[in-house]
């Protein structure tokens, strides 16, 4: 399973989703919201269960 975080250019986590499109959105929403911060997405692949 891949889960995409949601992580700012400090790497501090914002969100977790399991869907890549719903990570990406939620991305650009952030940035659009605080111009003084860029957020972008990370992926982690976890074993499954």
């Amino acid at each position: 399973m891949t889960i995409y975080q949601v992580l700012d250019e400090e790497n501090n986590l914002y969100g977790e989703y399991v869907d890549l499109e719903n990570a990406l959105r939620s991305a650009q929403t952030f940035t659009l919201w605080n111009e003084d911060h860029y957020y972008h997405v990370g992926e982690l692949k976890s074993e499954p269960d």
